[in-house]
């Protein structure tokens, strides 16, 4: 009996599915989805069954990233601003954070 692939999603790592050149940019357990970002841009989703069929039928693969991606001195490095989130509810609590300080009842006009 063969064996059956399995390819897990690592956030950062480059992929190949039906010729196209992809980097995975988020993972959502809760949602079961994986953001994709291709080489030219564009951002998908795939849903983890549509993964793990596409690892069980061979036309998944991992792959090396691009010559451009990442290496030239026009892109920012992630590290400088602490790094990009890995899930969505990383994402989401990062949103949450950038308000935890915001006082909505503070107008910082001083009443005479």
């Amino acid at each position: 009996m063969a064996r059956l692939q399995s390819i897990e999603p690592i956030v950062g790592d480059w992929y190949r599915s039906h010729g196209q050149l992809f980097e995975v940019i988020a993972v959502d357990d809760d949602e079961d989805i994986i953001e994709i970002q291709n080489a030219g841009g564009d951002l998908e989703e795939i849903d983890t069954d549509d993964w793990n069929a596409r690892a069980r039928a061979g036309s998944l693969a991992t792959a090396d990233p691009p010559d451009d991606s990442r290496g030239g001195e026009d892109h920012e490095d992630a590290a400088d601003y602490g790094g990009v989130p890995a899930t969505m509810n990383e994402i989401r609590g990062v949103r949450a954070d950038a308000m935890q300080d915001l006082d909505l009842f503070e107008s910082g006009l001083e009443r005479y």
